[in-house]
């Protein structure tokens, strides 16, 4: 099992600096397709569900009534960020959860993705240096030790890359985090 999670942790990190490589110079092609992303969230919850149970921590998708339509977006690319995301959540967090939620717009031109947690939160000062390489809050370097702070800046550059937005925020610490993906609705890239 640790040579399985050292495994994982590794090609993690390769990939990252992988992607980072491709983004930074402008070889990062995203493949845009009509995508459900309800489905793309259902599955990053059924894959990290075991990982939060064995920490002691609740991963809820608080889904809609009715399905969004499908936008055009690269999955693999909003797949990673929004693991990345959770998989954070779950790391910092030691009592209570995270929550996922999808909230369309009401003018139907852009789809919100919310992850909040119930961790280690944030300090304004922290939050602005999130999103940049080898960047990472206290919590980061004290709680999770394995992460070197690429997560979030390769998510940041696959949102951009969307034309979409993506923020966190927090109360301060000790009082949960909350991260935003915003995506454009449109029908054309």
């Amino acid at each position: 099992k640790n040579i399985y999670i050292s495994n994982e942790r590794l090609l993690k990190l390769v990939n990252d600096l992988l992607n980072i490589s491709r983004i930074e110079s402008g070889r990062m092609e995203m493949k845009f397709e009509e995508t459900a992303v309800e489905e793309i969230v259902a599955s990053v919850i059924e894959e990290l569900k075991n990982v939060a149970k064995e920490k002691g921590v609740y991963l809820k998708f608080e889904k809609l009534e009715k399905p969004l339509q499908k936008i055009l977006i690269d999955k693999d690319a909003i797949r990673q960020v929004v693991m990345n995301i959770v998989d954070n959540g779950i790391h910092y967090t030691s009592q209570g959860g995270i929550t996922v939620k999808l909230n369309p717009a009401l003018d139907g031109t852009k789809l919100k993705i919310s992850i909040k947690d119930t961790g280690e939160g944030m300090t304004e000062e922290e939050i602005p240096r999130l999103f940049e390489s080898f960047s990472r809050g206290g919590a980061g370097t004290r709680f999770w030790t394995e992460g070197i702070g690429l997560g979030l800046y390769v998510a940041k550059k696959f949102i951009d890359m969307h034309k979409g937005k993506i923020w966190a925020e927090s109360k301060g610490k000790g009082k949960g985090s909350a991260f935003y993906i915003e995506l454009p609705v449109s029908q054309r890239r």
